[in-house]
């Protein structure tokens, strides 16, 4: 039995999903600026597909551009901030925040801006006095994400909003875990950019989208006149017409589905929690995206862990994916003050692909190996 329980990593692409691609990869092929008729046509599929995304997002549709991925949504937000900054430089961000997002801000700070890293508590929680407290008049942005995807945590975002806009301080908001799996609403949450990515709600590799407030001061990363002048490139027609029936098929679920997936992921916390004796699930358990399950098991090393497992067909991440070549800690994890010398985690995220029994299975080896591993360090420390 095969089972892939990684999907905060990356999606399968959904059969539906790629029936509607095919043709714009075969005959509907014209470049969507073309005048003629064939032109006309995948244009036509592009503006079909953003008002597909500006529905799920409650947004309008000139208020979205397509990007490649949402790491280049996040640059390009948090770069167009800051040449939009008026002398200002501080930035406000958090320590969970993904690496496109610490990257850029790393840059920043090499190019004189002030970055204000935000600490969490043990459950990666945010404190909204601090967030407060680290405002001052040299401040332009807030960048925090949604949901985090290594713990799951949700964030006060609409609160952290109102307080950005009481001091006209501009909010960028990564998405990119939490679209698909709960709603994400832009009016309500009051954000002025957000991103998202296709690869997470099945939909393909190297499409993705980035939400502008329409008003919001804005410069391009990559100039030309494509996307209304906001990203230069020749659109990628299949991949938007991709994700543009991915995010159909959210809004037409309603998210019947996450309703399940939480329910098989649940499931499987009890069951480890009772066949397993010294674990413990990290973030804010109790308001987490309805996939994601940050747990870890005293003196069964999680590397280990997820290679015995991927011999039994289970694939499984112990962090970021973005992190998996860097022999490091987990940033999210050191910031949470996890216990990572006796502790090791796994990050374990369902889909509406995975069923009961694929669930059981996965139980039943990771029962069978947390124990051998074990038994091994145990002999090894004698």
């Amino acid at each position: 039995m095969e089972v892939y329980v990684d999907n905060n990593a990356t999606t399968k692409v959904d059969e539906d999903v790629l029936n509607v691609m095919l043709p714009y990869l075969k005959e509907n092929f014209a470049n969507p600026s073309s005048l003629y008729e064939a032109g006309k046509q995948t244009r036509k599929a592009i503006n079909e597909a953003r008002n597909s995304v500006a529905k799920m997002l409650n947004a309008e549709d000139k208020e979205i551009i397509f990007t490649s991925s949402a790491t280049e949504s996040n640059v390009t937000a948090i770069m167009s901030a800051a040449r939009n900054s008026n002398g200002k430089k501080r930035i406000i961000t958090s320590k969970m925040e993904h690496a496109s997002i610490l990257e850029t801000m790393n840059y920043l700070e090499t190019q004189g801006f002030d970055i204000i890293y935000l600490d969490v508590d043990d459950k990666g929680r945010i404190n909204i006095k601090d967030l407060e407290k680290a405002i001052n008049k040299d401040t332009f942005l807030i960048a925090i994400m949604l949901a985090n995807n290594e713990l799951g945590n949700i964030y006060p975002i609409k609160e952290f909003c109102e307080i950005a806009h009481k001091h006209n301080i501009l909010f960028h908001c990564d998405c990119t875990q939490a679209v698909g799996k709960i709603k994400v609403d832009v009016k309500d949450l009051g954000v002025d950019t957000l991103s998202f990515s296709g690869h997470k709600i099945h939909a393909p590799k190297g499409v993705a989208a980035l939400y502008i407030k329409e008003g919001t001061p804005y410069t391009p990363l990559i100039f030309g006149h494509q996307e209304n002048n906001h990203r230069g490139g020749t659109e990628n027609v299949p991949y938007i017409v991709g994700l543009g029936k991915a995010a159909e098929k959210i809004v037409e679920d309603n998210f019947q589905s996450t309703a399940k997936v939480k329910e098989l992921r649940d499931y499987f916390e009890e069951q480890i929690k009772s066949k397993i004796d010294n674990i413990h699930i990290y973030g804010d358990i109790d308001n987490r995206i309805p996939n994601t399950s940050n747990i870890a098991f005293l003196n069964a090393n999680g590397n280990e862990l997820a290679i015995i497992l991927e011999a039994s067909n289970i694939n499984l991440s112990n962090g970021s994916a973005c992190n998996t070549t860097e022999p490091k800690p987990s940033d999210v994890l050191v910031a949470c003050q996890a216990n990572l010398k006796e502790y090791y985690p796994i990050r374990v995220s369902f889909d509406t692909n995975n069923t009961k029994e694929q669930v059981d299975y996965f139980i039943n080896k990771l029962t069978l190996n947390v124990n051998m591993l074990r038994r091994k360090n145990n002999g090894n420390s004698n």
